[in-house]
C-alpha cells in the first residue's frame, strides 16, 4: 500500500488476504492494469475453475486469463466504472461508499482535472448520496511523509534533462516514491518525467506528461511507451495516456536509456541533453 492508502485502510477497514489455500467461486480483479501485479493471486486464478471478472479502466491487454472483462478505457478510473455498475443495477449507495468511491475518482482524475462529463456526473450524484467534498479534498492533500518529501528533492537533484523536438523530457533516478518524483517533474515544469531506480532486485520506472503533451503527440504513455519497453526488456507494465509505469529486471540506467530512446522515436527527434 502507498502512504495514502495506509491512512485510508483506518476508514476503509477491510480484509486483506495476501494468499489462501481456499477454493474460490468468483474472482473480481480491480483496477490491475496489468496481470503480473496480481502476485501470488495470479497462479492461483489461472488454475481455478472459478470465475474471473476484470473491472478497469486500463487498456485491456491482451490476456485470457478472465472471463469476463468490464473495462471503459475512456473513464478517468476505476472507480468511475464501478459507479456506473452500481447505477446500471440500481444497488443502493450507502454507508462508506459514496465516500470511498469519490476519493477514488479524484485521485486518479488529478483532483478533477482530468474530469469528463460522465466524471462530474458521478461526483455530483456520489455527493447527492452522502459523500463529502471538502473532507475528500482534505484526505488527497494530506502532508506527505518524510520518505516522499526526501524522494523528491533528491529525484530533483540527479534529474537530467533534454529536449526531444520542441518538448522538455526529464529523467531521474530514485529507488522509492518513483510515482511521486515523476509527477514532481511535470509541476517542475517538464512536458514528460520519467522517474527509474531498482529496488527489491528489480528496476520500476514512472512516467507523467502534461495534458498538452498528450493532446498535441496523442503518445499514449501506457499503451505506447510503458507496454512496449517492459516486453523488449522482459518485464511488465502498462497505464494511462499520461501516467504509466513498468518493471523490469535490467539496470536502472540502461532502462531509463531506452525509456528515453522510445519517446524519442515516436516524437521523431533525437534528444539533446541540456546543459
Amino acid at each position: 500500500m502507498t502512504t495514502l492508502t495506509e491512512r485510508l485502510k483506518t476508514d476503509f477497514e477491510h480484509r486483506v488476504l495476501t494468499e489462501s489455500e481456499d477454493e474460490f467461486d468468483l474472482f473480481v480483479a480491480v483496477d490491475v492494469g496489468h496481470t503480473e501485479l496480481l502476485k501470488t493471486w495470479l497462479g492461483k486464478m489461472r488454475s481455478s475453475q472459478g470465475v474471473k471478472i476484470l473491472i478497469d479502466h486500463h487498456p485491456v491487454q491482451a490476456e485470457s486469463l478472465y472471463d469476463y472483462k468490464i473495462v471503459d478505457p475512456e473513464a478517468t478510473s476505476a472507480a468511475e466504472v464501478v459507479y456506473g455498475i452500481f447505477n446500471q443495477l440500481k444497488v443502493p449507495l450507502i454507508g462508506k461508499t459514496p465516500q470511498a468511491l469519490l476519493l477514488a475518482i479524484m485521485f486518479d482524475s488529478q483532483h478533477l482535472g482530468l474530469a469528463t462529463r460522465k466524471t462530474l456526473e458521478a461526483c455530483v450524484d456520489l455527493i447527492k448520496h452522502g459523500a463529502n467534498l471538502e473532507a475528500a479534498r482534505k484526505t488527497l492533500r494530506s502532508t506527505p511523509d518524510y520518505g516522499e518529501v526526501v524522494a523528491k528533492l533528491k529525484g530533483a537533484q540527479r534529474l537530467t534533462i533534454y529536449r526531444v523536438g520542441s518538448w522538455v523530457i526529464s529523467t531521474t533516478r530514485i529507488g522509492s516514491y518513483q510515482a511521486h518524483v515523476a509527477r514532481a517533474m511535470i509541476s517542475l515544469g517538464a512536458d514528460v518525467g520519467v522517474a527509474g531506480g531498482e529496488s527489491e532486485g528489480e528496476t520500476r520506472v514512472s512516467l507523467r506528461s502534461t495534458s498538452r503533451f498528450y493532446e498535441a503527440t496523442h503518445l499514449h504513455l501506457g499503451t505506447q511507451i510503458a507496454e512496449k519497453v517492459a516486453e523488449e526488456l522482459g518485464g511488465y507494465g502498462g497505464g494511462h495516456a499520461t501516467a504509466a509505469s513498468y518493471t523490469c529486471k535490467q539496470d536502472e540506467e540502461d532502462t531509463l536509456k531506452r525509456t528515453l530512446t522510445f519517446l524519442a522515436q515516436h516524437l521523431g527527434a533525437p534528444p539533446v541533453e541540456v546543459t
